[in-house]
């Protein structure tokens, strides 16, 4: 439900014609010729014009998402989700109140306004979370977070999400530091800082240091084109799990086992292997990897702060479950995946894929006109009394 005075912001059918309007994907190759362009002119107007247009086909179709049958009537009519709605219709209504820039200093105003976006992006992230949180705490009966539906759900608002986290921080990178998101990568030294970052992490929750990783790079001469926060992102979060189980299943023996990554390339794929002893999982609770509320929420999120979450190795440790869902996510966002092999009693493969055609353009979700519903504060005071 979206109040009214939101909805009348917006000029009539506006909203209607974004709705019916097609998403334009983007490639990691067009990302980086763009940054390539604007190297070399030191104007990033092109990308500012696009975004321009594109941002609020993006946020009406995330604006569809959140209004979806998908999403259980005790979550809708949750306060704080009733808030996202807004504050995506809130950031169509600003954009469609700024001109489109046609010179150096309207890109500067309009970038930003686009830096407001990005916060407001950290802000429907954190209420999405404690939205989990209330609905796992007084509702526990009411929903059921393994339903397909629901992680439907969750899947498309976070790979939208993501696609408007890689357009607003694509440009901004461009404004601010003259170079794309998109770069050829070194899977190795990712993979090394990744490494830092999730045995810091770990140190740091279990007061001991945390296991050794162990890392064999079949090629170091391997750069596919890739964004370096995402792989960052997704390796860390394995990374985060592998260790967790190790020292959970080994917690009295005195030395850890290491925990082992291997990096291969092929001629479609780079492939990250990976492989812990923490014990493995039972073949009953596999699905269960995939579920974004896998654990419980509380702790995490009580302790999140909007300006934390651009770094998320502040995170802490127990969350929301869904460090490998959304890494997942991430791995599929440009035409990869994360496979997990588990042997309970022994311990777990990751399978990281990164593919290596940079002409994937971003899989993203979008719903046909017919799904686009949602009720205003006024028409359903509207329907209330005409009940009674």
């Amino acid at each position: 439900m979206i109040p009214t005075s939101t909805l009348q912001a917006l000029p009539k059918g506006h909203i209607v014609r974004l709705a019916n309007s097609k998403i334009t994907r983007v490639s990691l190759q067009h990302l980086f010729s763009i940054g390539r362009h604007v190297a070399k002119t030191g104007n990033p107007l092109l990308t500012a014009q696009f975004l321009h247009q594109e941002l609020p086909i993006r946020l009406t179709q995330a604006l569809k998402i959140v209004n979806s049958s998908d999403v259980p009537e005790c979550m809708s009519s949750l306060p704080k989700f009733q808030r996202i709605s807004k504050h995506f219709l809130e950031d169509i209504a600003h954009l469609s109140r700024t001109p489109k820039p046609l010179c150096k200093s309207q890109e500067i105003s309009f970038t930003e306004l686009l830096r407001r976006l990005q916060q407001r992006q950290h802000v429907n992230n954190l209420l999405i979370g404690q939205v989990i949180e209330e609905l796992s705490e007084a509702t526990s009966q009411e929903i059921n977070f393994h339903d397909k539906r629901l992680q439907g759900f969750f899947d498309r608002y976070f790979t939208m999400a993501l696609g408007m986290r890689t357009l607003l921080g694509e440009h901004i990178s461009l404004h601010e530091r003259g170079h794309s998101l998109a770069e050829k990568v070194i899977p190795l030294d990712v993979a090394r800082q990744a490494t830092f970052d999730a045995r810091r992490v770990c140190t740091k929750q279990y007061g001991f240091e945390a296991p050794e990783v162990e890392i064999i790079s079949k090629n170091t001469s391997v750069t596919p084109l890739y964004i370096k926060e995402y792989l960052h992102r997704s390796l860390f979060e394995i990374l985060k799990n592998s260790l967790r189980t190790t020292i959970e299943t080994h917690k009295r023996s005195k030395h850890l086992p290491p925990v082992k990554i291997v990096i291969a390339a092929g001629g479609e794929d780079v492939t990250i292997k990976v492989s812990d002893v923490g014990g493995g999982i039972p073949m009953s609770k596999m699905n269960n990897l995939w579920c974004y509320t896998n654990s419980t929420p509380t702790n995490c999120n009580r302790s999140l702060r909007v300006p934390e979450l651009d770094d998320h190795t502040s995170i802490p440790w127990s969350g929301f479950g869904c460090g490998l869902s959304l890494a997942r996510l991430i791995s599929r966002y440009f035409g990869g995946d994360l496979n997990v092999v588990s042997m309970e009693g022994y311990g777990t493969d990751s399978y990281l894929h990164l593919f290596r055609q940079q002409s994937f353009l971003e899989n993203l979700p979008e719903y046909e006109e017919t799904d686009f519903m949602f009720e205003s504060e006024e028409s359903v005071r509207t329907v209330a009394e005409s009940r009674v």
